[in-house]
């Protein structure tokens, strides 16, 4: 895998708000199926509709999963075991394990599940790892003013923090 794609890869670490409960999914082989729910007041239970769990009924038995993760700010499309090379987070330390709540889209070769704006969390559960706090290259910054001869060089080096993907399941309704 190239450092452009593992730098493209994100996720957040904060819990998703309640506000997010309306979700929609697209079977590919099939024409626009979606999931629905009924309208709960106050409690914290949801009652999806019967087609609804059959569409998650049918993503849970594929084998491999993929997720579209918002982390920073910044979507990035994982699966199982990817490394995901990200923007310093400076809270985190090594061995640290974080839940991913932030989730656009979940899907596998044949169905996908895609959130108006964000998937509800209650259908997956997506865990990564810290497993290193690397720092990028040294860049140098010359700033000349013209004819003069003085001259003022800074040396600049970027921070990361890489993170593994050690699970993503689909949750049974």
């Amino acid at each position: 895998m190239s450092f452009a794609r593992l730098a493209r890869t994100a996720c957040n670490i904060r819990t998703l708000p309640s506000a997010f409960t309306q979700i929609s999914a697209r079977n590919v082989h099939t024409t626009g199926a979606s999931l629905t729910e009924a309208k709960v007041s106050s409690g914290s239970t949801v009652n999806w509709s019967a087609n609804s769990i059959d569409l998650v009924s049918r993503l849970r038995e594929q084998q491999k999963y993929y997720a579209t993760v918002v982390i920073k700010g910044r979507p990035f499309t994982v699966t199982q075991n990817d490394i995901v090379v990200m923007d310093r987070i400076k809270d985190l330390e090594l061995g640290d394990a974080l839940a991913l709540n932030q989730v656009t889209e979940i899907g596998s070769q044949d169905y996908t599940i895609k959130g108006q704006p964000l998937v509800d969390p209650s259908l997956f559960r997506i865990e990564a790892t810290v497993i290193e706090h690397p720092d990028g290259k040294l860049f140098t910054v010359t700033k000349k003013k013209q004819r003069t001869a003085g001259q003022k060089t800074t040396y600049h080096r970027n921070h990361y923090t890489m993170l593994r993907i050690s699970k993503i399941d689909v949750n049974k309704l």
